[in-house]
């Protein structure tokens, strides 16, 4: 898929008659603002401890800014290496929905109970993918990977239709 992620339901058709598979990687676009975003909260976390140690603040506010730090410091620096990589991955194929390399993050198409319609506004909007007895747990799929996520619950439900009837033959 593209970087934009903004792919329609014809292209994805396409990929998956062509490839036999569809293969999102994460979209930098989204990965830039939340390491902007943590950058600047590290930053914070760092000069909030430095203030405080030096004028000598109250114990809890200092303990809650090294804290913080340490939290906002490896958020960044996760979320550099996904930029860098642009993994997890998310990829759809004819065995089932996979999310990154994690087992429990596995669901074959045999298992998947629903799939559901997009959840949640702007940033925290998701597709949640749940298998019957919730062994692995749900999928989510966010606009990191996919940047229409309504377009994108309706064509993974006819996928997931069309598994079912090729398994009922």
């Amino acid at each position: 898929m593209d970087e934009s992620g903004r792919e329609g339901p014809a292209d994805w058709s396409r990929a998956w008659e062509e490839q036999g598979y569809l293969q999102f990687p994460q979209r930098r676009r989204p990965l830039w603002w939340r390491a902007a975003l943590t950058f600047f909260l590290a930053v914070n976390a760092a000069l909030q401890l430095a203030a405080n140690l030096h004028d000598a603040e109250p114990v809890i506010i200092t303990v809650l800014a090294g804290a913080a730090l340490p939290f906002w410091a490896w958020l960044f620096a996760y979320t550099t290496w996904q930029l860098i990589t642009r993994r997890p991955l998310l990829r759809i194929d004819h065995v089932g929905i996979h999310y990154g390399t994690s087992s429990r993050l596995r669901i074959p198409w045999n298992r998947v109970d629903t799939i559901s319609d997009p959840i949640g506004k702007w940033l925290f909007a998701h597709v949640n993918v749940r298998p019957y007895d919730d062994k692995p747990r749900r999928v989510p799929i966010t606009h990191v990977h996919v940047g229409e996520l309504r377009p994108f619950a309706i064509w993974l439900r006819a996928r997931l239709d069309d598994q079912r009837r090729t398994a009922d033959r």
